[in-house]
């Protein structure tokens, strides 16, 4: 690409239809493209942000410093900051890391996978697989197509959708031990748990800096100084909200078995070494 100067446009993807834009967007990343999701701070600075590492939290602030009321009942802090995202290559981001300071969060893979596996694991049973095709198919003949072509899609890599009444410990288990099949099977599970490098790109250098997940509060904090405004901090855990009456919000890493944690520990390992290198190459942030 051409040298980008600070004043051009940024470049990179942008969700402009929903249902088929960002569905694309999903695929080539399922399918091993890197693409940073980059949210702009004035000027000259910019969060990438990652599923599952505080990603609600983060959009929420950001949104508000753009001046959108999250107050609104059924608020979706994911549908309203999408638009906004500029999906860059790691050619693009580093062409625009030469212009802005740019900040992420990286998080432990496992704790990521978890976390993901609350939110989202019962999407892998067999109601909710159905339910899904039936919102996107709704007259019976495009669901039985549909459906037959998921059985297929879901044999063709060794799984199958799992019983309702399965016990979720043994779902996020056997989902572990299976991950890239079901990563290539399931478009809505697979942006929750493909490699953490896929959003943030292989190169630190590309970052000011790179905060665990223990710092999102001192970096939101920061933000609200920075711009003056009155900036509603809550921190978005929706699955500690509903782990009382739902199983599924439940999960716990120490409920992974030996084998699922190894498989995992294998997955992940680009996402260390990402961090690995980070830590060499980037200094500590400390808040203006």
């Amino acid at each position: 690409m051409a040298v980008l100067q600070a004043h051009d446009p940024l470049p990179g993807l942008r969700v402009v239809d929903p249902a088929f834009d960002w569905a694309q967007i999903q695929l080539r990343m399922r399918d091993g493209v890197q693409l940073s999701p980059l949210l702009p701070l004035g000027g000259d600075a910019g969060l990438v942000w990652v599923p599952k590492n505080g990603c609600s939290t983060l959009k929420r602030v950001w949104l508000q410093l753009q001046g959108a009321d999250c107050q609104q009942p059924g608020f979706d802090p994911h549908s309203a900051a999408l638009p906004s995202a500029y999906w860059l290559n790691p050619d693009e981001l580093r062409a625009v890391s030469e212009h802005r300071s740019l900040v992420a969060i990286w998080r432990d893979p496992i704790d990521r996978f978890v976390s993901a596996c609350r939110s989202h694991l019962v999407e892998l049973t067999t109601a909710a697989v159905h339910a899904k095709l039936r919102s996107s198919c709704p007259d019976q003949s495009g669901f039985e197509n549909a459906l037959r072509f998921h059985d297929e899609l879901f044999a063709g890599h060794g799984v199958g959708s799992f019983a309702d009444d399965a016990d979720p410990v043994d779902v996020m288990n056997q989902a572990a031990l299976q991950l890239p099949a079901w990563i290539a099977c399931h478009i809505d599970w697979s942006h929750h748990t493909i490699p953490q490098i896929s959003f943030l790109g292989g190169d630190p250098r590309c970052y000011r800096t790179i905060l665990g997940m223990e710092q999102i509060d001192v970096l939101v904090a920061h933000w609200s100084k920075a711009s003056g405004l009155p900036l509603d901090l809550t921190p978005q855990h929706v699955s500690r909200e509903e782990a009382t009456n739902n199983p599924w919000r439940r999960l716990r890493r120490d409920q992974l078995s030996s084998e699922a944690l190894a498989a995992l520990e294998r997955f992940y390992a680009a996402d260390w070494a990402f961090l690995e290198l980070a830590q060499q190459q980037l200094g500590a942030w400390q808040a203006a």
